[in-house]
Order: C-alpha cells, then sequence, then structure tokens
C-alpha cells in the first residue's frame, strides 16, 4: 500500500468514526428537528379510540386532574388539551409536552426527548383497559410530577440566560448562597440580612424574599413556622392601604413538605396570605433550608398576587426560581 493509499484510507477511517459519533449523539436529527411550542403545563394528549372507548380518557383525564394545592380558588395544575390520533399531525406535534396513548396486553409507560421537537417531552401510555388504568394510577399520577420536573428545568436554565447581575450579588453578598431570577425582577428592600426582590405586571404581582434567621429560629411545629413568618414580613411589606400590611391566613389550609433544594434541607409550606386593614390576598410558598455547613437557617417566602388571573404558571416560575439555590462558593 502505498502512502498516499495510507492517507486515503486513515482520512475515511476518521470520516466513520466522526459520523458514528455524531449520529449517536444524536447530532444530526437535533439539527433537522424545529424548536417545540406551547405554554408550560399544557400537556397535549393524544388519543387512540380505536380499542379504548371515551370512558377510558375520561378517567385517564381524572386521574391527570390535581390542583395547585391551597388557593384562593380550586385550580387544576395541568392544562389538558385532548386530540385524536389521526389528527395528531403538523404543528400538534411540536409540543412541548405530549402524552400519547394506545392500546396493548400490558400496562407501559415510556419516555423519550425531543422525538418531534426539540426540548420536548413525550410520554407513552400503553394500556389494555380502564381496569388496568385505575390499577396503576398511582404511575399516571406520577407523570405529572414528571412534567413539573422538566418544567422547571426548561425555566431555570431560561432564567440563568436573563439573570440580573446587580440581584445575585446583592443576594450573594448577603445571604451567602446564589440564585438566578430573571432580569424584569427588581430589588424592593435590602438590609444586613433581608433581600425583597418582585415582578410586577399589569395583572400578576411575584415577589421572593430571603431572611437569614438566628440559629435560635428553629421550626417546633406547623404554627411555629408561620408564627416566624409573619413576625419577618409584617414589618417589611406593606400594602397600598396605609396601616395595611401582609400576614398569614388565620384559617387557611397548610401544605407542609419536607424538600431538598440542591444542597439545602428543610420544609416548603403553602397556603394563602393577606393584606391586614385592606382586601388583597394570594398564594404564598416558603421555604426554611439549611445547609449542613452552617446550623443558621435561612428562610425563602415567595409570594403571588393574581386577582382573576390562573396561577399554575406564575407559581411554577417562582419555583424555578428557587431550584437554582446553590451555596456561594
Amino acid at each position: 500500500m502505498s502512502k498516499n493509499q495510507k492517507y486515503i484510507f486513515i482520512i475515511i477511517a476518521i470520516l466513520i468514526c466522526s459520523l458514528y459519533l455524531l449520529s449517536k449523539f444524536n447530532y444530526f436529527n437535533s439539527k433537522a428537528l424545529p424548536s417545540s411550542i406551547g405554554d408550560p403545563l399544557e400537556l397535549l394528549i393524544v388519543k387512540n379510540s380505536k380499542n379504548l372507548d371515551d370512558n377510558f380518557f375520561i378517567k385517564l383525564n381524572d386521574l391527570l386532574t390535581t390542583d395547585i394545592g391551597p388557593a384562593p380558588q380550586k385550580e387544576n395544575f395541568l392544562n389538558l388539551i385532548e386530540v385524536y390520533q389521526e389528527d395528531f399531525k403538523g404543528i400538534l406535534q411540536r409540543h412541548q409536552n405530549i402524552l400519547i396513548v394506545s392500546h396493548n396486553s400490558k400496562f407501559n409507560i415510556r419516555f423519550k426527548m425531543d422525538l418531534f421537537a426539540l426540548d420536548q417531552l413525550v410520554i407513552f401510555v400503553e394500556c389494555p383497559s380502564i381496569f388496568a388504568l385505575q390499577k396503576n394510577k398511582d404511575q399516571i399520577i406520577k407523570l405529572i410530577q414528571k412534567i413539573k420536573s422538566i418544567e422547571i428545568k426548561r425555566l431555570s436554565r431560561k432564567f440563568k440566560q436573563y439573570t440580573s447581575k446587580s440581584i445575585n450579588e446583592q443576594v450573594e453578598n448577603t445571604h451567602n448562597i446564589l440564585i438566578t431570577p430573571p432580569k424584569d425582577f427588581f430589588l424592593a428592600y435590602s438590609d444586613s440580612t433581608i433581600t425583597w426582590i418582585r415582578r410586577e405586571t399589569p395583572k400578576i404581582s411575584q415577589g421572593i424574599f430571603l431572611s437569614n434567621l438566628a440559629s435560635n429560629k428553629l421550626i417546633q411545629s406547623q404554627n411555629n413556622i408561620i408564627s416566624i413568618i409573619d413576625s419577618i414580613i409584617k414589618p417589611h411589606i406593606f400594602g397600598p392601604v396605609d396601616g395595611s400590611y401582609m400576614k398569614s391566613e388565620n384559617d387557611a389550609v397548610i401544605k407542609l413538605d419536607s424538600i431538598k433544594v440542591n444542597d439545602f434541607l428543610g420544609v416548603r409550606i403553602q397556603s394563602l396570605w393577606r393584606m391586614e386593614n385592606d382586601f388583597m390576598g394570594g398564594i404564598f410558598t416558603a421555604y426554611y433550608l439549611t445547609l449542613k455547613s452552617t446550623s443558621s437557617p435561612l428562610l425563602i417566602y415567595t409570594y403571588l398576587y393574581a386577582p382573576g388571573e390562573r396561577k399554575n404558571v406564575s407559581l411554577l416560575q417562582l419555583e424555578a426560581i428557587i431550584s437554582t439555590l446553590s451555596q456561594s462558593k
């Protein structure tokens, strides 16, 4: 074999290896795929009605219908959209969250990312009957958390691309943590232990209130954590009416869960707030968090005011911001 033939052989081998690696990592498919579309928390359900009747899909919708938690009015977490399989084509295939349901002799759930579009979640559910669906209802309900997790990752990536450097520095200097709210949040108040940032639009108001707590501010009961929250927000978050201030709604349902946010452990509390001496109110979610490396807890209080508006996406945005929380290096 001549020297030129050897060079040609080496070049061909390199090209074959390169093409293999690019195809393995879905390079060509990702370049060809369009971007996914649709609003957060929308789920497009593709129905195959050949062997699954209307009662089956009514039951499926019922299992996928969960509320957002304590709120002034009951609201579903997901926005469900239905389409028959024969109509599932064109722009519908670009939806960012798709659930494709089909008949099979065994129950099965599969997930596929970036099938028809980029940044897309496609869920395949195979099921023999409504009885099998009911038997596996816990797995169907878990799909909601899967969708929520994907949505939070989408939003947090977006926020990290368009974040406020000045707010990031303020939070890091005051609380020794990193968090990346989007640029349209602004600093409403700060001191040596507190940072309060807000976003205001004509229809909604979102706020994130961070406070360094003394090491003796420990959770002893559900009422105790509510008292801690009220004692911190009362002197700082005021309403438009003189003498009005934010506080927890005494008679509201309280949802409390253990939570882990990256390196932080603690509890999450969702309930309702109201303005004392005014008629404003809304939803709050508070995070009482600690790090193993420090004994001083951190309180993060997020609130939403959105009268007459859907609240699921606005609450998800606040949760996505909290998901970017990490310890300062």
